[in-house]
């Protein structure tokens, strides 16, 4: 009987080479940005115990309930058999690592930034995948709500670096454990009224976390029309800060909308919540990133009472809005191969270290094939120029465009440097 054949798991997908210059426009540009707003990189484990997110991101979080990836140690100590679970998102890990590393002592608020692959078990679709890639921000030790608005503001400064049109934020206050609970029995009066329209879901949720009704991706759209908004029960501090968010996008020029459905999908954010889409595609599983404030959640995992806000932006998402709307690349550096027929290779090795020496992008051919099958293959491979290397040669070559078929000979290095810089 024939082996099965070996494919990716389902949920997931291999990036090829043709898919690197698009990841690596993506991850340069948020790189870049974070740099320029004073975040400073953290890694975190790829897994951690399950308790950490059952306490972080909520017991009835679909991430919890429905998404986790667990893992079970077979053997070994107490603490290598405990139950854990590959990260479904990194806000919990990097706030554990804030606690457990005494990091509230250092000079604040702290800005942290991490990219890297995310794990949730999740029915495979269009833009969601079982393993996927977040650019993560956090902001611990900042009350805001300058700060809210300075985050949205990045989220919208990085989809236009990268050339994405029409993207806007979608922000709500879900208040604080001041003026939340009143919302909570105003929701629950609400749909209570409406079981039968709700989800199986929904329904058993109702009681223990109300406010996961409106993040049902299934519920009625004229119920959840109707349901109460959180705004219209905030308490005045949190009205105060979430007025004052609004009032500084409008002043920098931030595309906005209010919406009241908002909620997110996890247990631990508090006053501000906001994800970004692009005009015109607000459904759920169209949400390029998103995030919001977690005041509360430092001190849940038994840390000193800390404000924090940050946010997650999917890249798999991102990119593949970046191709939706054909965002055109940079032009990647020419890449030079260093082709020759009648040396052992040695030259040609040595005249690639000196063009990298230089900070050129070499693709020595060390084949004894004749020199028109090294050039042929260089073309394939998209090199924009040979630098045709004789026997034992390192300080005269040939240079030949390979886009017009033009040859310059008896060059040195120099020269080879100037031309192909000057590409």
């Amino acid at each position: 009987m024939a082996d099965p054949k070996l494919t990716a798991p389902r949920g997931t997908r291999d990036l090829l080479p043709e898919d690197a210059p698009w990841w690596e426009r993506a991850e340069t540009v948020a790189r870049e940005l974070a740099h320029r707003y004073g975040f400073s990189r953290v890694e975190i484990p790829l897994f951690e115990r399950v308790e950490l997110f059952a306490r972080g991101l909520g017991e009835s979080s679909d991430a919890v309930e429905k998404e986790m990836f667990r893992v079970s140690g077979a053997r070994g100590s107490d603490e290598e058999r405990a139950e854990w679970a590959l990260r479904p998102e990194p806000t919990a890990g990097i706030v554990r690592a804030f606690i457990e590393h005494g990091m509230h002592v250092r000079p604040g608020p702290l800005r942290l930034t991490t990219i890297g692959p995310m794990f949730r078990y999740d029915r495979p679709q269009a833009g969601r995948y079982r393993q996927f890639t977040q650019w993560d921000v956090e902001v611990i030790g900042d009350p805001g709500p300058a700060v809210d608005a300075e985050l949205i503001e990045l989220g919208h400064r990085f989809y236009r670096d990268l050339g994405i049109a029409g993207v806007e934020a979608r922000v709500n206050s879900i208040g604080d454990a001041t003026c939340r609970p009143a919302y909570r029995e105003a929701l629950v009066t609400y749909f209570a009224a409406h079981t039968e329209r709700l989800t199986d879901d929904s329904r058993r949720r109702l009681h223990l976390n109300p406010l996961r009704v409106l993040d049902d991706r299934h519920l009625d759209p004229e119920l959840a029309a109707g349901a109460p908004r959180s705004v219209d029960h905030l308490c005045d501090a949190c009205r105060a800060h979430f007025e004052t968010v609004l009032r500084l996008l409008d002043a920098l020029g931030c595309a906005h909308v209010v919406d009241h459905r908002l909620v997110r999908g996890l247990d631990y954010y508090t006053r501000t919540s906001f994800e970004f889409y692009v005009a015109g595609r607000e459904g759920q599983q169209d949400a390029l990133g998103g995030g919001g404030r977690y005041d509360g959640l430092v001190e849940l995992l038994g840390g000193p009472p800390t404000p924090g806000i940050g946010f997650g932006i999917g890249l798999d998402r991102t990119i593949l809005a970046m191709q939706a709307q054909a965002v055109p690349l940079p032009a990647p550096p020419p890449l030079v191969a260093v082709v020759g027929a009648t040396d052992d290779g040695v030259a040609r090795l040595r005249v690639a270290g000196a063009l990298r020496d230089v900070g050129i992008a070499v693709r020595p051919d060390g084949s004894a094939r004749k020199l028109g099958k090294q050039i042929e293959s260089a073309v394939k491979a998209g090199a924009r120029w040979a630098v045709i290397v004789g026997e034992g040669e390192l300080e005269r070559v040939a240079l030949k465009d390979l886009a017009s078929g033009e040859q310059r000979d008896d060059l040195d290095i120099p020269a080879v440097v100037a031309a192909v810089r000057l590409t």
